[in-house]
């Protein structure tokens, strides 16, 4: 079928009578044409100052509206959007939308001329940028995004691709010249002191207005003369809607037809017919996708099927996901999938997000990945899992049935690391079945504004392919270290770019598109880059240059003022109240990765070693880092010479994990504050192990005691004479450990306070006394944490005790 794209009479009446011209107009009907012949979405682009934007955009988003209103029976003949949308569902997202802001007075401007056009079956939202989150898994037909004042390129991402095949999204956008040099609201953001809004870039935005300029499918009109700036090469006024693929449905399913029915491509029927598998035996299904093609609404139709075929009389699914957001599709469809076999779910929110659906012997809910799997659950689905880190998403390998899925490019973050750091290893433990969805749901494959979205957002980059001949140099270790040109970078889209993001990709549990606007614009932030002889990044660092921070500010954080991007001096300052920490300056590594293909080949830390150079030749005071303390990283840190410094209170809710903060001395000045730090840390960490941090794995926890200073701690311990007495009586059999605690933790705690002196005891020996006596765990926790039996247990600890107390009895004295 042909439809006709063309505004009628009294459109362009209206129209004219607002000074809107008709080359604007046939502009808007090629643009829509195009995108509903293609089901693709198309872009334009008003550039002028603020109220005739808005008006041009009310004039001809309401006049497409009415244009698509008038083919929604065509649009879902042909599968293109479900029966039950039957109207025009329209977006406007701006900054603020409060009384008497400037985004107030664009929308009202925007509404007045929408509504004369737009007719009863269209629903407008209106929304600004921070409630971003509310909209994840709706779609809408037209989007106004107003990007005249503020925006982060999170809020870009998450907004553009809820738009729909067929839709058109107009962009309000200052002229370009102006918009390239000014600063919007994220700008004012990344301001920290000592900077000022004068050292913060603009190199995003000019990137953004130049992939605006590149690609196809984007048009600019000048909103002040309405001149057509970047047209579509030939006019179209009539536009064919495209056939969906024909779904398959197999004769024989064990889930209902019903559920099949759902699907919008072959490629969610093959993970139905996965998922049915799950029905009768334990297993694993891993799903992969790019965004938008239909995975979680596949898991979520799927995860319905396994509960109804079920032979309990009672189904438990837990549901977790980086953020509660991520799943809202799933919830959505698990809820329409319930609803179609005649259910009558029950839907509890927090927030507006879907969080419980309950119906007749059906529970589904969404924990945080830190809890998720602790709960008992016949099923259990990991959304988004390359967003959770590696060690959460092995505790739900070992569960009977399980599920996995994961966006490879998006703005959720962490792209094939999901592959290459836990895939690898999960082939080791357990079989399951992969499936890769290709083909989007929302939009036919090749959309032109899925193209610039991720190419601006870098969304899809990736490190640059390692030979045998650059194996050789890392091997030899022929590298250099560079600070990289960022204005080069980001004004001439250089590949170095695409790469140096590329390895933070695959090697970073998350990612955001505000983390490539941060080093683009932060005036606090650089890169560092470690190259092969022949040019090929290897190792990516990202700093922030934190400290020099005036006296009338050190003051203030005194008393509880956090300094934007000042962490590990605002930490020094209200930890360990070394006020004249701050005023010193160092580099704070906000990330450190090396090339996938080149792990454990010592390239971290020879960019270590390079960047402490650079700070030492600069006059830095010390170079530091924070991050999720896993015994890997801990272990990294510590050998290259860093001091830790402080530890978290509670575990980060996606990663798991407490985070670490370190910091290596580079000056006289910083080696005595950060010692001293250092040396009260450790005494800190052997209280709180048996308090705050009693959940911390031992293996962690004795790499927190390491100091690279090599002296113990001079913090007096002390036992009384008869404390001594039945401290002999406990090494001699006499008395047990639970009658002579009290003697045996301040021993245990001069051995973790001491230096390189201190006696040997293998790891296994370390992990004992972390867990039984600094975490006092109970002796059948502790035996079954050593796999040994509680007798065997009791007297391991004592011969340990009995060494460190002859060792140490003289010092007691």
């Amino acid at each position: 079928m042909t439809v006709k794209v063309r505004f009628d009479k009294e459109v362009r009446d209206y129209a004219k009578s607002e000074g809107v011209k008709d080359p604007t107009l046939k502009l808007t009907e090629t643009a829509l044409a195009e995108a509903i012949e293609e089901f693709h979405r198309r872009m334009i682009v008003l550039s002028g100052e603020t109220m005739k934007k808005a008006t041009l955009a009310g004039i001809l988003a309401g006049a497409s509206a009415k244009i698509i209103s008038t083919i929604l029976e065509e649009l879902m003949g042909k599968k293109l959007r479900d029966e039950s949308e039957d109207k025009v569902e329209v977006l406007y997202a701006t900054d603020a939308l409060g009384q008497e802001t400037f985004g107030r007075k664009r929308y009202e401007e925007f509404r007045k001329h929408f509504d004369v056009l737009a007719g009863e079956n269209v629903n407008v939202t209106a929304i600004t940028f921070k409630y971003t989150h509310e909209i994840l898994g709706r779609t809408y037909d037209l989007l106004v995004l107003d990007l005249s004042y503020d925006f982060s390129p999170n809020d870009l991402g998450r907004i553009i691709e809820t738009v729909r095949g067929g839709g058109l999204i107009f962009i309000l956008a200052n002229p370009f010249e102006k918009w390239k040099n000014m600063w919007t609201g994220f700008h004012k953001s990344l301001v920290t002191p000592p900077y000022t809004i004068d050292d913060v870039k603009k190199r995003f935005n000019r990137r953004l207005i130049r992939k605006f300029e590149e690609h196809e499918g984007i048009y600019i009109l000048n909103a002040e003369n309405q001149k057509i700036l970047k047209g579509p090469e030939n006019e179209k006024s009539q536009a064919k809607l495209p056939e969906r693929e024909k779904i398959e449905i197999p004769e024989e399913t064990k889930f209902p037809r019903e559920l099949y029915e759902l699907c919008l491509t072959n490629g969610q029927v093959e993970v139905l017919k996965a998922l049915e598998e799950l029905i009768e035996n334990d297993g694993m299904v891993v799903l992969t996708a790019d965004r938008g093609r239909g995975k979680s609404v596949s898991v979520g139709i799927g995860s319905v099927g396994l509960a109804v075929k079920s032979k309990k009389k009672r189904v438990r699914i837990v549901v977790t996901a980086p953020e509660l957001e991520n799943v809202q599709s799933l919830f959505r469809f698990a809820k329409k999938s319930l609803q179609k076999l005649g259910y009558k779910p029950k839907v509890i929110e927090e927030h507006g997000l879907i969080k419980e659906i309950y119906a007749k012997g059906i529970g589904i809910r969404y924990y945080p990945p830190t809890q998720g799997y602790k709960m008992n659950a016949d099923v259990y689905v990991i959304d988004e899992a390359a967003g959770i880190h590696v060690p959460i998403l092995h505790k739900y390998l070992q569960k009977p049935k399980v599920i996995y899925s994961s966006t490879i490019h998006g703005y959720e973050g962490a792209g094939r690391g999901f592959s290459v750091k836990f895939l690898k290893k999960a082939k080791e433990k357990r079989e399951f079945k992969e499936i890769h969805l290709s083909v989007p749901i929302r939009y036919e494959s090749n959309d032109p504004i899925e193209r610039w979205l991720f190419d601006v957002l870098l969304l899809d980059a990736e490190p640059v392919e390692l030979t045998e001949e650059d194996y050789e140099l890392i091997k030899k270790k022929e590298v250099y270290f560079e600070k990289p040109d960022l204005d080069d970078w980001f004004e001439n889209d250089r590949e170095d770019l695409r790469h140096f993001v590329g390895i933070y990709v695959l090697a970073h549990y998350r990612n955001r598109p505000s983390d490539v606007a941060l080093l683009a614009d932060a005036p606090h932030h650089e890169a560092r880059v470690l190259r092969l002889k022949n040019g090929k990044i290897v190792c990516a660092v990202q700093i922030a240059k934190e400290g020099g921070i005036p006296k009338k500010d050190i003051d203030r954080m005194a008393k509880g003022y956090k300094p934007r991007g000042n962490i590990i001096p605002d930490m020094m300052v209200k930890h360990h109240y070394a006020k004249e920490f701050a005023r010193l300056k160092g580099y704070r590594v906000v990330r450190i990765a090396t090339h996938p293909d080149a792990m454990d080949m010592g390239l971290g830390s020879k960019a270590l070693e390079l960047l402490i150079q650079e700070a030492d030749r600069e006059g830095l005071d010390w170079v530091g880092s924070g991050f999720g303390a896993s015994e890997e990283l801990i272990r990294f840190w510590i050998r290259n010479g860093f001091a830790v410094v402080h530890l978290s209170p509670s575990r980060n809710p996606v990663s798991g994990e407490y985070t670490a903060i370190v910091i290596k001395p580079i000056s006289k000045k910083a080696r005595e504050i950060v010692r001293k730090a250092n040396d009260e840390f450790r005494i800190r960490l052997t209280e709180w192990l048996g308090d705050t941090h009693r959940d911390l794995e031992p293996e962690i926890a004795r790499w927190l005691f390491e100091t690279p200073f090599g002296e113990s701690v001079n913090y007096p311990i002390t036992l009384t004479d008869v404390q001594k007495k039945r401290l002999e009586m406990f090494v001699g059999k006499i008395l047990t450990y639970d009658t002579v605690l009290d003697a045996v933790k301040p021993i245990v705690k001069l051995y973790f306070l001491d230096g390189w002196m201190k006696p040997y005891l293998d790891e296994r020996q370390i992990h004992l006394l972390i867990y039984r006596v600094l975490q006092a765990h109970t002796w059948e926790e502790t035996a079954k944490f050593i796999d040994r039996s509680p007798m065997f247990t009791m007297i391991e600890v004592r011969d340990i005790i009995r060494g460190l107390w002859y060792y140490y009895k003289h010092i007691l004295k």
